[in-house]
């Protein structure tokens, strides 16, 4: 008997366990990402000289021709080609004209989400509905006045809806952000 009320209840977990795998299944609402261009982008160039008073581990002060000097924060492995060498920060030498040029790009770009949800009409009012998604769920939307669903193509109101009538919906958010990216050249001769 207990080896029979075993397989009994170990059925039972197999079943729930189906169950529930399904309604999670069915749970899931269809969703895409993706990253799109918002526009053309944006580069600008900075020249700046200067002759070098100070170096550091990741840093180095240059005098400016205008006779102001600026602390510059270096980047892990930037090169330098003084006189048409490569060296790098600790093999430059007090003295050095450098000239830096910064590049800067800026891409606009999208983040856009694309969710789509069906469900049937369950109540109707001018500026609410209720909805039954595909999880069973009962879900409220306020609507605008003026808006209008395409139903079997006809442009009908909220309040035109009938319980039952199949509703599938698209919704596209937006998010814009950019994209930057810096490319830094410096180049210089030693003084003689």
């Amino acid at each position: 008997m207990s080896t029979s009320l075993s397989k009994i209840l170990g059925r039972l977990v197999a079943l729930v366990t189906a169950v529930n795998v399904a309604a999670a299944a069915s749970a899931q609402v269809p969703q895409t990402k993706e990253t799109v261009p918002g526009g053309k982008p944006i580069v600008t160039t900075q020249v700046v000289k200067g002759e070098l008073v100070a170096i550091g581990p990741n840093w180095l002060i240059a005098k400016h021709v205008a006779g102001d000097y600026k602390l510059y924060i270096v980047q892990a492995g930037q090169q330098f080609t003084i006189d048409g060498v490569p060296k790098t920060l600790n093999q430059l030498q007090i003295g050095t004209m450098l000239t830096g040029s910064v590049t800067v790009t800026e891409t606009p770009l999208i983040n856009r989400t694309t969710t789509v949800t069906e469900g049937t009409v369950f109540w109707a009012s001018p500026t609410s509905i209720i909805v039954t998604l595909q999880n069973r769920e009962n879900k409220q939307y306020e609507v605008p006045r003026d808006f209008t669903f395409n139903v079997d193509g006809k442009k009908l109101t909220a309040m035109e809806l009938k319980p039952g009538m199949k509703l599938t919906a698209t919704k596209i958010v937006e998010e814009p952000h950019k994209e930057i990216s810096r490319n830094v050249v410096v180049t210089g001769t030693m003084k003689k």
